[in-house]
């Protein structure tokens, strides 16, 4: 099966925005791109058609009719790991075997596939399962989206080598939010020393936004990524 996997160096650094403007782009090609967010949490139900906002910003960019329960199986109206809410009470608790299994339906319907993670790729999601096992088991190539904030080097580098030690070989990186006023000598060392010390390739940086959706950020990526060379990895 083609497709992505998009996890983060962390949660909150615009892995969903990036994933929903990726299979926008992907579907405007003419592509049957289907999305999975297995794993979700939030502090309130979004809407009635999405427990998730994020799942429903995934399902709108791809033009998808799946259920709710296909894209989004498993969420927790608590804002914290799987594996943590399971302690909670929660009786939706994690089933991996059940998630790879919805994953094969979407698969079977559409001709390419992007599944985003929830947190970064050591969230728990069983005692001794990590959203790094279940990344494997897709088979899919994995993109990490890292933010711009100082220490981003530190913990994309810590990401890569997770990802590296679960059998999962990144095929590139997208640094998100870099602002104009940052120091543009140090904005580039920072990406060059990346990619040095990690040998994993920057597919693009893409600039802060003031104003964010799911139009301007498509747009953004168009000009800052190379979207065939991506689909080609």
């Amino acid at each position: 099966m083609k497709g992505l996997f998009i996890t983060a160096t962390d949660t909150g650094v615009g892995k969903t925005i990036i994933g929903a403007a990726l299979a926008s782009i992907i579907r405007r090609s003419g592509v049957d791109v289907g999305v999975m967010k297995p794993f979700a949490s939030a502090d309130k139900v979004f809407s009635r058609k999405h427990k998730s906002e994020d799942v429903a910003l995934l399902a709108k960019a791809a033009q998808v009719t799946d259920p709710d329960e296909q894209i989004n199986p498993f969420f927790y109206q608590v804002p914290t790991a799987p594996f943590v809410a399971s302690k909670l009470n929660f009786k939706n608790k994690v089933n991996i075997s059940y998630a790879l299994k919805i994953y094969h339906t979407l698969c079977a319907k559409h001709d390419f596939m992007i599944v985003e993670g929830i947190g970064g790729v050591m969230v728990p999601l069983t005692k001794k399962k990590y959203i790094a096992n279940f990344a494997k088991s897709l088979g899919l190539s994995t993109i990490i989206v890292s933010s711009s904030k100082l220490g981003t080097i530190n913990h994309t580098l810590l990401t890569i080598k997770v990802c590296k030690c679960f059998g999962l070989n990144p095929i590139g990186i997208i640094i998100n939010g870099i602002e104009e006023k940052n120091d543009s000598l140090v904005k580039d060392k920072v990406i060059e020393a990346i990619e040095e010390l990690s040998d994993v390739k920057i597919l693009g940086v893409i600039p802060f936004l003031k104003t964010l959706n799911l139009s301007k950020m498509r747009l953004t990526i168009e000009r800052n990524l190379d979207i065939n060379e991506i689909l080609l990895m």
